[in-house]
């Protein structure tokens, strides 16, 4: 969906879309399958340029941090953006010199599949985690260890632990003194 941006100048124009966006269009290294998002707001004349000001409603899954299995992930965000021109040449970046959040328009169309993209890429949490004691994937096999039985490989120690192994077998002195 795209909001005709011409008669911004006249009344203000308010959108409520729901888009849906694939793990391709959002970061596929932490969403899995499509998000559902639901966009509300307004675009208006501001100054001496455009400004749109609404929310994000998110629903959709993504991976857990430990063992990357698909976990439910919903989140509701506001967003105040300017909106400019896109820039000729390389891609500028999301915030200008002034800190202010940038979404760029082609023309007169705002794509709110691209503004509702953007809105959830910065939403995203750093890391989920499917449950507090997740055990995530085993380091040699790539098995989840949540799973009763995936994972068989041995815990062989690393033999820079034998010293301290050592010492703990050893009698301390207490022991060696026979104290009563």
């Amino acid at each position: 969906m795209k909001v005709e941006l011409s008669r911004v100048d006249i009344e203000p124009r308010s959108f409520a879309e729901r888009v849906e966006l694939s793990a391709e269009d959002l970061d596929p290294a932490v969403v899995v399958g499509p998000m559902a998002v639901d966009v509300v707001g307004e675009v208006r004349r501001l100054g001496g340029g455009l400004r749109a000001e609404g929310r994000v409603v998110v629903a959709g899954s993504v991976r857990c941090g430990r063992c990357l299995d698909p976990v439910s992930w919903q989140t509701e965000e506001s967003f105040a953006v300017e909106l400019e021109q896109r820039p000729a040449g390389p891609e500028a970046s999301l915030a200008d010199e002034d800190g202010r959040e940038v979404v760029f328009v082609d023309g007169d169309l705002l794509d709110l599949a691209e503004l509702a993209a953007e809105q959830v890429l910065l939403a995203l949490p750093v890391r989920v985690l499917c449950r507090d004691d997740c055990a995530g994937l085993c380091p040699r096999c790539g098995a989840n260890r949540n799973l009763a039985g995936a994972c068989r490989c041995r815990d062989d120690v690393d033999p820079r632990w034998n010293a301290l192994r050592d010492l703990q077998a050893r009698p301390s002195l207490e022991d060696e003194s026979g104290s009563d």
